[in-house]
């Protein structure tokens, strides 16, 4: 299958199947990246809550 083949499938999937797409991608992307890994770690591990983001400002980030 060409990538051009591809990108055709993928604009006929629904949104919800082109999110879960995207997001396996990105998977694939930084399987193998330790930084990536690590900053996460990081991230995920900060007790700082000056750090954290409230409900209403993660939801405004991600539109």
């Amino acid at each position: 299958m060409s990538f051009e083949q591809i990108k055709r499938e993928v604009a006929l999937l629904d949104e919800r199947q082109q999110v879960e797409l995207i997001s396996y991608t990105l998977q694939l992307r930084y399987a193998h990246d330790a930084g990536y890994h690590r900053e996460v770690t990081d991230r995920l591990n900060d007790a700082d809550k000056s750090h954290w983001l409230t409900p209403d400002e993660f939801e405004r980030r991600l539109n």
